[in-house]
């Protein structure tokens, strides 16, 4: 959705809500649901901000001009996390830290097994405009798995997902049938080069895993700057070579280990080689004694020093941090 100039928050800018949904051709609901949400309740600030984003009228309802003259927002937390996140929402208002000029309502829920796995959703402070749904929402209602629950074979949602788990996913699926093509009938070999378009892969992807735009407020995923860092990082890995910003050539071999731990130790090594080995310190943080005399024989140009275990117990301690 497209928030509009006057927005607090985001103006002029999309956002995206974890549910939408439209009642009738005059009111929606706009939702946000926390999985969970940390202990320190500071940590929630941004929570509410986000809540905040979407009081306004907001662009990309299904109406002619995309806008609908009513709408609510819907919080959907742990129960076990509704009251102390009404109190904090509470405090915001009462300090003028956050204002709501459209309907707010703060639903809690929580997990109810039994023969049938159930969704409980209670609403613990707000109000929305249908009377009848808050009701409802009030007094308690449970929606069984089954409904909520649909299985399907994708594999990918409209965030990032961490880059060792799309490297897995294209060397297994994809870069497997790209091999059988380029070996075609001949001999089978562990290794084999072939080259791949950013472009074409990406709609392989969405094709198998993911989802193709089916219009302007539907988005791909995975996006295609998520496949080309992909591929970056395999160039990174001496497993491809960029051709130029749309090619690139494959350096594929079969493997018996787990793909997932290897990139994702690959991953690890790459991390630490652009952000500096764990244990590095910045010398803008570090002040070095030994004896309460000043270290000086740190040599011009030395940006960080990486202290071993070894020279923690020797003679030449770090005395003093700051």
């Amino acid at each position: 959705m497209t928030t509009s100039a006057a927005n607090r928050v985001t103006p002029s800018a999309d956002v995206t809500p974890d549910a939408v949904v439209q009642l009738a051709a005059q009111e929606g609901i706009v939702a946000e649901a926390k999985l969970g949400l940390p202990r320190d309740t500071a940590a929630w600030e941004k929570d509410l901000r986000q809540l905040e984003k979407y009081d306004d009228d907001l662009k990309g309802w299904w109406t002619t001009g995309e806008q609908l003259p009513t709408q609510d927002i819907l919080a959907l937390v742990p129960i076990t996390r509704a009251t102390k996140f009404v109190d904090r929402l509470r405090e915001g208002l009462e300090s003028k830290k956050l204002r709501f000029d459209r309907r707010l309502a703060v639903v809690g829920f929580f997990k109810q097994s039994g023969v049938k796995d159930f969704i409980t959703l209670k609403k613990e402070w707000g109000d929305l405009t249908n009377a009848d749904f808050s009701e409802r929402l009030r007094q308690s209602k449970a929606i069984a798995f089954d409904v909520l629950i649909l299985h399907y074979q994708k594999k990918f949602i409209d965030s990032p997902p961490p880059m060792p788990y799309l490297l897995q996913i294209v060397w297994d699926f994809n870069f497997t049938a790209y091999a059988a093509r380029a070996q075609g009938t001949g001999e089978r070999s562990a290794a084999v080069t072939f080259e791949v378009s950013v472009t074409t892969l990406t709609k392989e992807i969405q094709d198998y895993f993911g989802f193709r735009s089916t219009g302007p407020r539907s988005p791909e995923i995975p996006k295609r700057a998520w496949v080309k860092k992909t591929l970056d990082a395999l160039v990174e890995f001496r497993l491809a070579t960029r051709v130029d910003d749309e090619r690139y050539v494959i350096e594929y071999k079969r493997t018996r280990r787990d793909t997932l731990l290897k990139f994702g130790s690959l991953c690890h090594q790459l991390q630490e080689k652009q952000n500096g080995p764990v244990g590095s310190i910045p010398l803008s943080h570090l002040c070095v004694s030994w004896r309460g005399t000043e270290v000086n024989d740190i040599r011009p140009g030395t940006t960080k020093l990486t202290f071993s275990r070894a020279a923690t117990r020797s003679r030449r301690r770090v005395l003093a941090l700051c």
